[in-house]
């Protein structure tokens, strides 16, 4: 397990960011907290391409809460990969809404697990 730390600058308009994964992995757990005030939709959405693996939705309170992600049931266990052979495949793509500051930082925590294995029906010989 890998502990992943990423602050980022928020603005009054959505801002997507990647983050190049270490490793092959799956993104285990999130959790994010904002210096100002946030309104009771601000999101941080962890994805793979377009698919959303983990997502904050926040309620509507003061600076300083940490917020934990909900896991997509889908999928939550989309592997990344460095060296897989699709782009979209190897990074994080972190999307984080329009905030109600300018200058909101969001310091964000990712567990990835770096065990992250394949399942796959056995061949018949």
């Amino acid at each position: 397990m890998k502990d992943i730390f990423v602050s980022l600058n928020g603005g009054t308009s959505a801002l997507t960011h990647y983050l190049p994964v270490p490793c092959r992995g799956i993104v285990k757990e999130l959790k994010a907290i904002f210096n100002k005030t946030v309104a009771a939709t601000d999101t941080v959405d962890i994805q793979r391409g377009s698919t959303s693996v983990n997502k904050i939705t926040t309620g509507a309170t003061t600076a300083g809460k940490v917020y934990t992600g909900t896991p997509d049931a889908t999928n939550k266990d989309l592997i990344f990969d460095p060296d897989d052979s699709t782009e979209a495949n190897k990074m994080l793509k972190i999307e984080v809404s329009a905030l109600e500051s300018a200058s909101t930082l969001v310091g964000i925590w990712i567990k990835y697990d770096d065990s992250a294995a394949v399942k796959e029906t056995p061949l018949e010989a």
